[in-house]
């Protein structure tokens, strides 16, 4: 694992520690996929690791946020507006997956789509007060998007090395919990609950902290990339 004095978090340049907001996927009555044994669900699973990977984040110098802390229902609206809040330079929303036949595995990493993130651009230009207000922000989304595919190419590089997932690949969604965040955003299906293999795992503490290490290692990659810029702020 790359440790906080090699990307510099610490820098006397860098006036705040890098950010992390992890949001674990649904909470109170919004349950997610139901997994491989009584009474256990996707919420669980994503709050399990949100807090390992809080864990192994603040070690190393990170701030980290967490949308939620608790079995909590939250709305996408309001899990934008606490990560936002938050000021992050990244922002990382954890599931589950599910199928029909129970019978997929593996992992996948999504950004926003072109397609969202372009509309997200218009809507900030449409409120800016002249046309260089709209040209910055559709800069700004360009450079978001862009920041987002490094961020996922990196973690899921990582999840994939960690263990003998099936590579599902990163892949571009009109996800809403992304829509409006102001910083890199993924959101991981970090494995299928309700596969008969994988979806055990994924109920275990142990594998849950295994997949938090990888996931964390993907941010050091991506905060390693990022320094010059970092350093710039």
């Amino acid at each position: 694992m790359l440790v906080a004095a090699m990307v510099n978090l610490a820098s006397p340049a860098r006036a705040s520690p890098f950010t992390v907001v992890i949001d674990p996927g649904h909470g109170g009555s919004n349950t997610g996929a139901a997994g491989r044994a009584p009474g256990r669900y996707e919420k669980q699973v994503t709050l399990g690791i949100a807090r390992a990977l809080q864990a192994r984040l603040e070690r190393e110098g990170l701030r980290v946020v967490l949308t939620r802390d608790g079995d909590e229902y939250l709305t996408l609206r309001e899990r934008a507006r606490r990560a936002n809040a938050a000021r992050p330079d990244c922002f990382i929303s954890l599931h589950t997956n599910a199928s029909p036949d129970h019978g997929r595995h593996g992992v996948e990493t999504y950004v926003l789509e072109r397609g969202s993130a372009d509309v997200d651009a218009r809507r900030a230009a449409a409120r800016g007060s002249d046309a260089l207000d709209g040209l910055l922000g559709e800069l700004r989304q360009l450079d978001a998007h862009r920041s987002s595919m490094l961020l996922a190419r990196a973690v899921q590089s990582r999840l994939i090395k960690s263990a003998p997932n099936r590579d599902r690949g990163v892949k571009q969604a009109a996800y809403d919990v992304l829509d409006g965040i102001d910083a890199a955003a993924i959101l991981v299906e970090v494995g299928f609950i309700d596969h008969p293999i994988e979806g055990v795992k994924l109920l275990d503490p142990e594998t849950q902290d295994h997949i938090a290490a990888a996931l964390a290692d993907g941010i050091f990659d991506f905060v390693a990339g990022q320094r010059p810029r970092l350093a710039a702020r």
